[in-house]
């Protein structure tokens, strides 16, 4: 008796691990398999609701830390995960018309119930697409930001976010296409402290209802009167990053040669010379340097087991303008 209920308290402790693994899972990423395994957790007839799912980042990351008057961005990428969701659970109907046509087929099914399914598996096997902004209202308006600190009250940034580079105004999200767009400015003039922020967007295109993001934390550190080596390499990086996102080709390049100076071996030095010259058209100074980037990687990353790809998209391209070159 103690044995069997030995294994059925671990029976049970594990299915609660494996679920709360699951779960995190879930928060973390976009799924790949999952909305299989969520729609036939569920009823796969109930309908979902085919809204946008938002995801945020300060500075790239979930979390940023920044002097006051540095650069601050905000990314935000718009999908439609309910497509994907439902495009799971039609897979789970089609299992299930397949076996209830048969019971028809053999008098032990309802050819009413049939007949439903069918209707059901029509309309959910192609879900719908989500429009967002259009020619003359851009979604990147839509787009509101809300501040907290870290007692939850709210608060106000300081500085006026607006949209860098230039997003798409207008996109249809589906279960594969998805958007992104970038916010910020170049000098973020915010009082030191802890801030909470939650991208939402309202109504665009044939949205007509309101989501909101997970939030990002944003820690803006009281000034220094002197950045340690790290903290101005940090920093360099913040900016030469800022000035890509923006298009200003001669800051990229400024940072990059910074971040170079400090240290020859900088991987990120020179992929963002690589990304200036890139810009500036100056095709073989860009292969000079993205070449220097890779040659660092590997010597680096010795045991790495992934290739770098971008940095051999990019020198591949590289290669084909120069060959093409007149």
């Amino acid at each position: 008796m103690k044995k069997t209920i030995t294994i059925l308290v671990f029976v049970i402790v594990a299915g609660a691990v494996v679920a709360g693994w699951f779960h995190w899972r879930g928060r973390r990423r976009a799924p790949t398999r999952m909305p299989e395994l969520r729609a036939m957790m569920r009823d796969e007839d109930a309908p979902r609701p085919i809204e946008p799912s938002l995801a945020l980042e300060v500075n790239e990351d979930p979390e940023a830390a920044v002097f006051p008057g540095t650069p601050v961005w905000f990314t935000v990428n718009a999908n439609n995960a309910a497509a994907i969701n439902e495009i799971a659970a039609a897979r789970v109907l089609a299992a299930k018309l397949a076996r209830l046509t048969a019971d028809v087929a053999q008098g032990k099914g309802s050819p009413q119930e049939l007949q439903r399914l069918r209707a059901v598996y029509e309309q959910r096997r192609v879900p719908t697409a989500i429009k967002l902004g259009d020619a003359t209202h851009p979604w990147t308006a839509a787009v509101q930001f809300q501040v907290s600190d870290e007692k939850g009250g709210k608060q106000a940034l300081g500085f006026e976010v607006k949209p860098l580079g230039n997003p798409t105004s207008a996109v249809e999200l589906d279960a594969v296409n998805a958007t992104e767009a970038n916010f910020g400015t170049a000098a973020a003039n915010a009082l030191p402290g802890i801030y909470s922020i939650v991208a939402c967007l309202g109504a665009t295109g044939s949205w007509q209802g309101r989501v909101c993001s997970d939030p990002v934390k944003l820690t803006v550190l009281a000034r220094a009167e002197q950045l340690t080596p790290e903290q101005q390499q940090a920093l360099d990086r913040q900016r030469a990053r800022f000035g890509l996102l923006v298009g200003d080709y001669q800051a990229v390049e400024n940072y990059g040669r910074r971040l170079v100076g400090a240290d020859p071996s900088s991987i990120a030095g020179h992929i963002y010379l690589g990304e200036a010259k890139f810009g500036q058209q100056k095709w073989s100074e860009a292969l000079e340097e993205f070449t220097s980037a890779r040659a660092e990687f590997h010597r680096q990353n010795p045991n790495a087991q992934e290739p770098p790809q971008l940095l051999n998209a990019r020198i591949n391209q590289l290669l084909e303008k120069i060959a093409g070159a007149p």
